[in-house]
């Protein structure tokens, strides 16, 4: 794996467990600044002005942006349970999807135009769900909030890029980078929390572009876990870049870098897990921020 480059003493801290991690995972308050969300959960970004918003309908069978891909169960509560071990629940802009719209998978027109399918496809995004696991998953299994491709299948593995913000069953967290499908990254886990089953837990995505001192351009990826599951009391557990020095492989899809970050949008967002038999979700979001 090639360098990483994140918030070093953050992480590292925090993956010790030291007195100087604690005080820099201090609840944060974003609604003091940027407001909350339908749901009256707090927005760490502002959503961008006429930029797209996705929030979870109060009966999600009538939104054509959002196709779960297996049946969903209304519990007591408003949530809603998914008795699935393999879950793709895809969120479209409104555009909508349509993969013969997509005219290349060149990395580096993809780069340069900034976008895959159209221009308001799925980018610089802030990504929020909050799950309760009541039954299954192993520790190598995940929740996995992603961005920044098309659909992801073996007949066009190019299509399938993604930046995947993962919060592991046993409370760990980390990012994998999907050049194409399947050719992954990963980066160094971090302890964020305990282990999840029982528990309502809040989890924000956040990636967007951002620029270097070189002039080009990098990709900052930050996780925030919401334990108190409170709608305001977000922590971030993980911060770090992508400047192109991280995982590889592009070349197959056309990069004349491997390492090259994913810095188009897709136009698709996907809510993820495995393994877990039995979760609970509410409050799913994805909305584009600057």
């Amino acid at each position: 794996m090639g360098r990483v480059w994140m918030g070093l003493v953050l992480v590292l801290a925090v993956a010790e467990g030291s007195a100087f991690a604690r005080e820099k995972r201090a609840p944060a308050s974003p609604s003091l600044e940027v407001g909350t969300d339908a749901f009256g959960v707090a927005m760490l970004h502002p959503t961008k002005v006429g930029g797209e918003e996705w929030m979870l309908a109060e009966n999600p069978g009538t939104d054509a942006r959002f196709d779960p891909q297996t049946p969903l169960t209304r519990n007591a509560d408003g949530s809603w349970k998914v008795r699935d071990k393999q879950v793709r629940m895809h969120v479209y802009t409104s555009t909508g999807y349509d993969t013969a719209a997509i005219a290349t998978y060149d990395r580096e027109v993809l780069a340069s135009s900034g976008f895959m399918q159209a221009a308001n496809d799925w980018k610089n995004v802030e990504m929020t769900g909050y799950v309760r696991v009541n039954a299954g998953g192993k520790r190598d299994e995940n929740l996995s909030w992603q961005a920044r491709g098309g659909e992801h299948t073996d007949g066009r593995p190019c299509e399938g890029s993604a930046y995947h913000g993962a919060l592991h069953y046993d409370g760990q967290v980390r990012w994998q980078k999907e050049s194409w499908h399947v050719s992954y990254a990963s980066s160094p886990y971090v302890a964020a929390t305990g282990a999840l089953r029982g528990r309502w837990v809040g989890f924000k995505a956040i990636m967007r572009n951002v620029p270097t001192a070189e002039g080009g351009t990098a990709v900052h990826l930050e996780l925030w876990l919401d334990t108190k599951a409170d709608g305001v009391s977000w922590v971030k557990v993980y911060d770090m870049v992508d400047d192109g020095r991280w995982g590889g492989d592009a070349s197959y899809c056309g990069g004349t870098v491997d390492a090259m970050p994913i810095t188009w949008g897709g136009p698709i967002a996907v809510f993820r897990w495995d393994g877990a038999s039995d979760v609970d979700f509410k409050w799913l979001s994805v909305r584009e921020i600057d």
